[in-house]
């Protein structure tokens, strides 16, 4: 039996723990800083406070449900509705991320919003109201058993709908995750690539029109 529940904070080690998992190779993360560390150890430790940041400041803003069953988290799902306001530079300094703004300056933390931004360009160019899925992870271990597909399906799509949406939005760093959305219903409007420290991030925006 699957539940989705709005996110309480009595969640929050078993969420962050299904966030970092699902999320510990992400391109943009590791593009943006890998190259300030000095061993994968301390880059992996810092790649955790920074998730655990990132998550504070996005609930801040944006709507968060954790996929349930069998008593554990299995998944998350986080959407931008049509009325939120973006992520900014003040929810980051206010949710825990002060200690990690300080290890890596203000001009790189600048710089990874700027990344960040770059990626939702073409996201924020959509002159229609949407619901943007901000992030989608699944717990690795229980990854390529469709509880992906079920968080867009039965949950986002109806979600949507019910609120009067008609459009989805989202963006991957990932080139794996570019097959997933496709068959899930989302169309491709743009791929690129992103420069950073000298290395070529891919961008990938997708719609989906209810």
């Amino acid at each position: 039996m699957v539940e989705y529940k709005r996110y309480d904070r009595s969640y929050e080690d078993e969420v962050l723990k299904v966030l970092t998992e699902s999320f510990v190779n992400y391109p943009l993360f590791w593009g943006v800083f890998e190259d300030r560390f000095k061993s994968g150890t301390e880059l992996r430790s810092f790649y955790e406070r920074l998730m655990k940041g990132i998550f504070r400041a996005t609930v801040r803003k944006d709507d968060c449900y954790m996929v349930i069953a069998d008593g554990r988290v299995k998944a998350i799902v986080i959407v931008e509705k049509p009325s939120d306001k973006p992520v900014g530079f003040w929810d980051y300094a206010v949710s825990g991320m002060a200690g990690i703004i300080a290890r890596i300056g203000i001009r790189d933390t600048l710089r990874f919003m700027e990344m960040s931004d770059k990626t939702e360009i073409v996201v924020r160019s959509i002159p229609e109201p949407r619901w943007h899925l901000y992030f989608l992870a699944v717990d690795p271990e229980y990854q390529k058993q469709g509880i992906g597909s079920a968080v867009i399906q039965d949950f986002l799509i109806p979600l949507v709908r019910s609120n009067g949406g008609n459009l989805i939005t989202v963006t991957t760093n990932s080139e794996k995750n570019v097959a997933f959305y496709i068959d899930n219903g989302f169309r491709l409007v743009k791929e690129e690539n992103l420069e950073c420290n000298a290395k070529s991030i891919g961008n990938w925006t997708f719609r989906m029109d209810l």
